[in-house]
């Protein structure tokens, strides 16, 4: 899982990021590619994307606990992968 930062504005994220506990990595994309290719418009936007491009799994906002749902979501979708036409490791 990684975090992807919008708002050209990396000290908040940090900030942000450091209030709430997140564990996971934070890239820059001030090129708006995430916006262009997944629609994300607002911070955080989480998504769970295959290898395909098709987004699985969409919420937006972030707390401590959310990581939780978010391995939950991830075993699911693990489970399901081959019906759903998805790779597996």
């Amino acid at each position: 899982m990684i975090s992807i930062e919008v708002t050209n504005r990396p000290e908040l994220a940090r900030e942000f990021i450091a209030k709430v506990g997140a564990t996971f990595a934070t890239v820059n994309d001030d090129q708006e590619l995430s916006r262009k290719l997944f629609g994300v418009n607002a911070t955080p936007t989480n998504l769970m994307i295959d290898d395909e491009g098709r987004i699985f799994f969409r919420t937006y906002g972030f707390s401590p606990g959310h990581e939780k749902s978010y391995a939950a979501m991830i075993e699911y979708l693990l489970a399901r992968a081959p019906k759903l036409g998805m790779l597996t490791p």
